[in-house]
């Protein structure tokens, strides 16, 4: 179930070079991004970007990132994004994107809380301020707070952002409506396939 889970997320394949008139922009295989993906894979390559992933985590993409690891007690994947990070930079791509998402989709009417693990939540900020590659010149580190909870506001926000590299309003709205539907269609991939499994075991 989980190895089906981790395909259906990441096994989106993303435009040529010579297909993605807006270019590339990387995306790092770590925390939050992980459910997100199919979202953001689907919005970037609507709006006409080549997306970029970072590799699967392992011991080598680790030591990539070790020397910028401020923190000893913090969990290990937060420690594993350093090294995502630096893979895609390693890749040649100028422009990253890792959102700070304090709140995730409510996805129950009666829960109290859809809070992100402040670690999640807050450590595109880390990289930001203690991974220097990331300064270089030439580099863009894309790492805006944005609300995943409340999907007008996200396109206003959004829209906002991507604004300054001419991206109109109608394409945003259009590229969050195939990224919205196709977050539901894994939502919907995932559910059938947990029945499917829970049928097997019984």
């Amino acid at each position: 179930l989980y190895q089906y889970k981790y395909q259906r997320i990441f096994n989106y394949p993303s435009l040529a070079e010579g297909e993605a008139p807006r270019g590339s922009i990387g995306i790092p295989r770590v925390l939050n991004l992980y459910e997100n993906y199919p979202f953001w894979h689907t919005f970037f390559t609507h709006l006409g970007y080549r997306v970029v992933l970072s590799p699967e985590s392992n011991r080598k993409i680790y030591e990539k990132g070790m020397e910028s690891i401020p923190s000893e007690s913090v969990c290990y994947p937060a420690k594993l994004a350093h090294g995502h990070i630096q893979a895609l930079l390693d890749q040649d791509v100028s422009l990253i994107f890792y959102p700070c998402i304090p709140y995730e989709e409510k996805e129950f009417d009666d829960v109290d809380n859809w809070y992100n693990c402040p670690i999640v939540m807050s450590y595109p900020e880390t990289i930001k301020h203690n991974q220097d590659d990331v300064q270089k010149a030439g580099i863009t580190f894309l790492n805006p707070l944005l609300p995943f909870d409340n999907d007008q506001r996200l396109e206003e926000r959004l829209a906002e952002i991507f604004g300054v590299y001419g991206i109109n309003r109608l394409e945003i709205t259009e590229a969050m409506d195939a990224a919205i539907a196709e977050k539901e269609a894994f939502c919907r991939d995932m559910e059938k396939k947990g029945e499917e499994t829970i049928a097997y075991l019984k």
